[in-house]
C-alpha cells in the first residue's frame, strides 16, 4: 500500500473517532431548543416543577407550561401519575400520544412512578418516539442538578447518549449518587443542541 494513502486513512480514522467521542458524528442538532412542562398532577407537582424550571430555564430559548395538553417543544418534562396498566391520571392520552402531540425529541417523565407502569405506558405504538427518560427516584435536588449538567453538555454539542454516559457511566453494580434513579431509552438517537 502506498504510504500516502496509509497516512490519509489513519487521519480519517482519527477524525471519525474524535467526532464519535464528542457526540458530533451523526448527531441531530436542535437549534435554540424550546423547553416545556406538562403538569398533570396539579398542586402535588408544583414544587418539583418550580425546582426544575428554576434549574433549567436559563439553558433554553423558550419556556412553556401547561396543565392540559402538551405544548409544542423540543424538550418536554411531564409530571404525572402512571398506573400499573400504563394509564396516565388526568388525561385520556397515552404517553406516546403526548410525545407525538408535543413534537419533542427529548421527553422526561419527571415525577416518580413504578417501573411496571412505565413498561406498560412506553410500549411502542409506531409513533411518539423520543429520547425518553422515565424517573424512578428523583433524589431531591440531584434530579435538577443532573439535568442541568446533561443539557449544558448537550448545548456544547455533545449528544444526549454520550453526555448521559459521561455523567452516569454504565458500569454494572456501580452506584451513581449524583444521578436520579431513571430509565433512559435513546429512541431518537444522537440528539444535541446548538
Amino acid at each position: 500500500m502506498n504510504p500516502e494513502y496509509l497516512i490519509v486513512a489513519v487521519i480519517a480514522v482519527v477524525v471519525l473517532v474524535f467526532l464519535a467521542r464528542r457526540g458530533g458524528f451523526g448527531a441531530t442538532k436542535i437549534q435554540s431548543p424550546r423547553l416545556a412542562f406538562l403538569n398533570l398532577k396539579g398542586a402535588a407537582a408544583e414544587q418539583i416543577l418550580a425546582d426544575d424550571k428554576g434549574a433549567l430555564s436559563s439553558l433554553f430559548s423558550g419556556i412553556q407550561e401547561s396543565s392540559a395538553s402538551p405544548p409544542a417543544c423540543d424538550v418536554l418534562f411531564i409530571y404525572c401519575d402512571i398506573s400499573g396498566d400504563g394509564r396516565i391520571s388526568g388525561t385520556s392520552a397515552g404517553l406516546r400520544d403526548i410525545i407525538r402531540d408535543s413534537g419533542a425529541l427529548v421527553v422526561v417523565v419527571a415525577s416518580e412512578n413504578p417501573s411496571q407502569g412505565y413498561i406498560a405506558a412506553a410500549k411502542k405504538t409506531g409513533y411518539g418516539h423520543a429520547n425518553l427518560v422515565l424517573t424512578l427516584e428523583r433524589r431531591g435536588a440531584v434530579f435538577s442538578t443532573f439535568f442541568s449538567r446533561l443539557f449544558a453538555q448537550m448545548m456544547r454539542g455533545t449528544s444526549m447518549p454520550i453526555a448521559w454516559v459521561k455523567l452516569a457511566p454504565q458500569i454494572p453494580g456501580h452506584e451513581h449518587p449524583g444521578c436520579p434513579g431513571a430509565i433512559f431509552a435513546a429512541e431518537a438517537g444522537q440528539i444535541a443542541f446548538k
